[in-house]
C-alpha cells in the first residue's frame, strides 16, 4: 500500500538519522562502545572483542556488555533467543539496539526484546516473530524508544496463551514509533494502566486476532494522557484502536481506522478523550464509538463514513456517545456520510439518520458536514481527499491538539480552489486524516531530530533535518533552523544538520523549514529541555489502599531516586481528605488515619537540595463501616413444652474496626428479651405449645446491627403408641390366654403408666394395672376380640 510504505519509509529514515547524530554526540562526549552480532559469521565468538571481524554470536551477548551510551549492532541473520536488557541508558547516552536491516531476526523466545526498571533504551529495525509472549515486553520503564520493527505472530490462538505485538506495562514518557504489529494473537500495540505520557505514532498494525473469540484489537490503550497519532489500523478482529477501562485524557489524532471487526476508534469508561482530526471507514460497528460513562469526550474534525452498515451488536452508527457519556462530551465540525441507508449517529438513547435531525434534537455537530467526502479511493483504502471534497479547508484548527500536519506528516495548506469556511487560527485545514494538496508539487515533508534533547546547561546539541523529504520534481533547496531561545537562527542552509549551544536553563521549541526550489515549504519542530539539575523522580506506594473508616495507612516514598548531585531533601504527604499536609519532612514514610468514606488521592512530593521536585500519587478507597453479620442456633429446636432451648449467637462475625459489642434475643412468646447482652448465647424456657421465632439483634460499637432467627416448635405431648399379641389365639374350650401389651411404647416426657384388658366375652376387664401381661380362661366357644387400653402419665 502506499500510503503505508511512504509513512514506514519516513519513519525509518528518520530512526536511523537519531541514531546517526546520538552517536555523534556521544562519540565527542564518552566515546562510546559499538558491540558488532552477527551469527551467521563463521568467527563469531561470545568471549570475544565484538568487532566486525570478530563479532557476537548471541543479541544477549551484547545486552550483557553494553551500558549507557553504547551501541548494539546487529548485522545478519535470524536469533532464537530472548533479548533481556539488563541496564539502562542516559537522557545524553542513551543505550541502542539496532538491526542492520530488517532481515535480522528475533524468533521462538517468550519475547524478543524484555527489559523493566529501564530508561533511555532504544531498539529499532528488528523483525520480531514466533514469540511465546509479547514480542516486545517493557514494564516499569521510561523514555524507551521502540522505533521501525515488524512484530508478528506472538502468542497462540487459545485461551491462556495469547500476547501482544508490543506491550508497555508501567511505563512513561516513551515512543512507539513506525512499527508494523501484524497478525498477533492479541492487541498489535498493549498499553496498561499505568502506562502514560506516552507517544504512539506512525505505526500500522493490522491482522491481530485472538481467532477463538473477536477481542484483539489494533491498538490497545488502557493508560491516561498518552498521544495516538497518525496510525494506521485496519482488519483487527476487533477495533482499530481502544482506550478501555480509565484511560483517561487520551488524544487519539489523524490515525486512519477501516475495515476492523469492532469500531474503528473505541472509547469504553475513559473520560476527557479528544478524537480529532481521524478518517474511520467501513468498521462492523459505530466508527467512533463512546460508550460506559466515558464523559468529557471531544469529538472534532473526523471523517466517519459506511461504518456499522450491517451488524448484529446494536452498537450503530458512524459516530455514537452513548447515555452514560453524554456529559461534557461534544461533536462538531465531523463530516460523515452512508452510501447506502443507515444511522448516522447515535447521542444518548436516541438514533438519528442524518446529521439535520441530530443538530435540531440536541444542538451537537452545528458545524457538522453530512456529504460524500471524496476519497481517492476508498475500494482501495487510499483516503486522500480529491478536489472538490467538503472535507477541504473546512475544519477547526483550533479544535483540542488538532495538529498542524497530516497523516503523512504534510503540512497544513489552503486550497485556492477553495473557500475557507473553517475556524480557528488557520481557516484552511481539512477534515480527516489527509491534508489535500492543491497541486501537482506538494510541499516537502520537514522532519526533525534533536540531539540530545535534554540535558543540563551549557547544553551542546545537533539538529538534524535529514530525514526530510521532497519526491517531486521541486527537491530541497534549503533549511533554517530556528532555536527558540532568541538567539539568531542558523540558515537558511543547505545543510540539513545545524550545531547549538542552549545555555541557559528552559523549554526551547526547536524549528526547521524546509523549503523547496519552488518555495514551498513546511516545518517540523522538536522541544529541548534544559536545567540546572534533573528532578528527582518520585515514586509512592500506600499500604493498605483500600479498607473501612477509619482506616489506618502508611505512605512510602522510599522508592524515589535522584541519581544526580543534588540529592532528595524532603518528602511532603498530601493526603487528600482536607486534613493537613504531613511534612516537608527528611523521611520517606508517613503514617495517616483516614476517618470517613471515601475515595482519595494521595500526592508525595519529593524535592532535592537543588529545590527541584516531581510527585506520585496513589489512590485510596475507605468504605463506611460495615454492620455485623449475624447467625444463631437455636439447640433444641423442637420438643413438647416446658421445652428448655439455648440460643446461640457465638459464630456471628464482624471482621471490620468496629467489633461486635451486644447480643439481644427476642424468644417470640411474649416474654421479655434477653439482653442487650456480651454474651453470645441465653437459655429459654417455652411453657406452651406453639411456633415461636426467636431473634437474636447483634451490634458493633459504632451502633451498627444486623439480626438472625430461627423457628422453634413446641408440641403438645403425643399418645403411647399400643401393641398386643395374644397367646395362644385359638384352642377348645376351655382355653386358657396371656394377653401381652409390653411391647406398647410412649417415648416422650410422660410415658405409660397403665394397661387395661377387656376380653371380648361379656367377662369383667383386667386393670386398669401396672403390668403389661395378664391371663384369661375363655369357657365357651366362640370368636373373641381382645382390646388392650395403654394410657400415660
Amino acid at each position: 500500500m502506499i500510503v503505508r510504505y511512504l509513512m514506514l519509509r519516513s519513519v525509518a529514515v528518520l530512526a536511523m538519522a537519531l541514531l546517526l547524530v546520538v552517536g555523534l554526540a556521544q562519540a565527542a562526549a564518552a566515546a562510546p562502545t559499538t558491540y558488532y552480532v552477527n551469527n551467521t559469521s563463521a568467527a563469531c565468538n561470545n568471549s570475544g572483542p565484538a568487532t566486525q571481524a570478530v563479532p557476537l554470536c548471541t543479541i544477549g551477548a551484547g545486552a550483557s556488555k553494553a551500558h549507557a551510551g553504547d551501541t548494539v549492532q546487529v548485522l545478519a541473520g535470524t536469533y532464537n533467543e530472548r533479548v533481556a536488557v539488563g541496564a539502562s541508558g542516559t537522557s545524553s547516552l542513551p543505550l541502542v539496539f539496532d538491526a542492520s536491516s530488517p532481515s535480522v531476526q528475533v524468533t521462538g523466545g517468550t519475547n524478543g526484546f524484555s527489559m523493566s526498571g529501564r530508561s533511555y533504551i532504544t531498539i529499532s529495525d528488528f523483525t520480531i516473530s514466533g514469540t511465546s509472549g509479547p514480542g516486545i515486553d517493557i514494564s516499569s520503564s521510561n523514555h524507551i524508544t521502540i522505533q521501525g520493527l515488524t512484530v508478528t505472530t506472538s502468542g497462540h490462538p487459545s485461551s491462556g496463551s495469547i500476547a501482544s505485538g508490543i506491550s508497555l506495562k508501567g511505563t512513561t514518557a516513551s515512543s512507539v514509533l513506525g512499527n508494523t504489529t501484524a497478525n498477533n494473537t492479541d492487541g498489535g500495540i498493549y498499553l496498561n494502566s499505568s502506562s502514560s505520557g506516552n507517544l504512539i505514532q506512525g505505526n500500522v498494525s493490522y491482522g491481530n486476532a485472538r481467532q477463538y473469540t473477536r477481542a484483539a484489537p489494533g491498538l490497545d490503550i488502557r493508560g491516561s494522557g498518552n498521544t495516538v497519532a497518525k496510525n494506521l489500523v485496519y482488519q483487527n478482529e476487533d477495533s482499530g484502536m481502544q482506550f478501555y477501562n480509565g484511560a483517561n485524557n487520551n488524544v487519539a489524532i489523524d490515525n486512519v481506522a477501516w475495515g476492523n471487526g469492532d469500531h474503528g476508534i473505541d472509547n469504553l469508561s475513559s473520560t476527557g478523550t479528544t478524537i480529532v482530526s481521524n478518517t474511520v471507514y467501513l468498521n462492523t460497528t459505530a466508527g467512533i464509538n463512546v460508550e460506559g460513562t466515558s464523559t468529557g469526550a471531544t469529538i472534532r474534525n473526523n471523517i466517519s463514513m459506511d461504518n456499522a452498515l450491517s451488524n448484529s451488536f446494536g452498537q450503530k452508527g458512524n459516530i455514537r456517545v452513548d447515555a452514560n457519556s453524554t456529559s461534557g462530551s461534544s461533536m462538531d465540525r465531523d463530516l460523515v456520510f452512508l452510501s447506502q441507508s443507515g444511522t448516522m449517529f447515535k447521542w444518548g438513547s436516541s438514533s438519528y439518520s442524518s446529521i439535520s435531525a441530530l443538530r435540531s434534537a440536541t444542538g451537537q455537530e452545528t458545524s457538522g458536514i453530512q456529504a460524500d467526502p471524496k476519497f481517492k479511493s476508498a475500494s482501495g483504502h487510499d483516503f486522500h481527499l480529491l478536489a472538490g471534497s467538503p472535507a477541504i479547508d473546512s475544519a477547526d484548527s483550533g479544535a483540542p491538539s488538532q495538529p498542524s500536519t497530516d497523516f503523512s506528516g504534510v503540512a497544513r495548506v489552503d486550497d485556492p480552489a477553495t473557500s475557507n469556511t473553517g475556524t480557528g487560527p488557520r481557516a484552511f485545514d481539512d477534515r480527516g486524516a489527509y491534508e489535500f494538496q492543491p497541486s501537482p508539487d506538494s510541499p516537502p515533508i520537514a522532519a526533525l531530530t534533536v540531539t540530545p534533547n535534554s540535558g543540563i546547561a551549557p547544553l551542546n546539541v545537533t539538529a538534524d533535518a535529514s530525514a526530510s523529504t521532497d519526491t517531486d520534481s521541486t527537491p530541497i533547496s534549503t533549511y533554517t533552523f530556528s532555536w527558540g531561545d532568541g538567539t539568531a537562527a542558523t540558515g537558511p542552509q543547505a545543510g540539513a544538520t545545524a550545531p547549538h549551544t542552549f545555555t541557559t536553563a528552559g523549554t526551547y521549541t526547536v524549528t526547521v523549514t524546509v523549503k523547496d526550489t519552488a518555495g514551498l515549504s513546511s516545518t517540523a519542530t522538536k522541544s529541548v529541555t534544559v536545567s540546572p539539575d534533573a528532578p528527582p523522580s518520585a515514586a509512592l506506594s500506600v499500604t493498605p489502599n483500600s479498607g473501612t473508616a477509619p482506616l489506618n495507612v502508611t505512605a512510602d516514598a522510599s522508592a524515589s531516586t535522584d541519581t544526580d548531585s543534588t540529592p532528595i531533601s524532603t518528602y511532603t504527604f498530601s493526603w487528600g481528605d482536607g486534613t493537613a499536609a504531613t511534612g516537608p519532612q527528611a523521611g520517606a514514610t508517613a503514617p495517616h488515619t483516614y476517618s470517613a468514606a471515601g475515595t482519595f488521592t494521595v500526592t508525595v512530593t519529593v524535592k532535592d537540595t537543588a529545590g527541584l521536585s516531581s510527585t506520585a500519587t496513589k489512590s485510596v478507597t475507605v468504605s463506611p463501616d460495615a454492620p455485623p453479620n449475624a447467625s444463631l442456633t437455636v439447640t433444641p429446636n423442637a420438643g413438647i413444652p416446658p421445652l428448655d432451648v439455648t440460643a446461640d449467637a457465638s459464630a456471628s462475625t464482624d471482621t471490620d474496626g468496629t467489633p461486635i459489642a451486644t447480643y439481644a434475643f427476642d424468644w417470640g412468646d411474649g416474654t421479655a428479651a434477653t439482653g442487650p447482652q456480651t454474651g453470645a448465647t441465653a437459655p429459654h424456657t417455652f411453657t406452651a405449645v406453639g411456633t415461636y421465632t426467636v431473634t437474636v439483634t447483634v451490634k458493633d460499637t459504632a451502633g451498627l446491627s444486623s439480626t438472625a432467627t430461627k423457628t422453634v416448635a413446641v408440641s403438645p405431648d403425643a399418645a403411647p403408641n399400643a401393641t398386643l399379641s395374644v397367646t395362644p389365639n385359638s384352642g377348645v374350650a376351655p382355653l386358657n390366654v396371656t394377653a401381652d401389651a409390653s411391647a406398647s411404647t410412649d417415648t416422650d416426657a410422660t410415658p405409660i403408666s397403665t394397661y387395661t384388658f377387656d376380653w371380648g366375652d361379656g367377662t369383667l376387664a383386667t386393670g386398669p394395672q401396672a403390668g403389661a401381661t395378664a391371663p384369661h380362661t375363655y369357657l365357651a366357644i366362640g370368636t373373641y376380640t381382645v382390646t388392650v387400653t395403654v394410657k400415660d402419665t
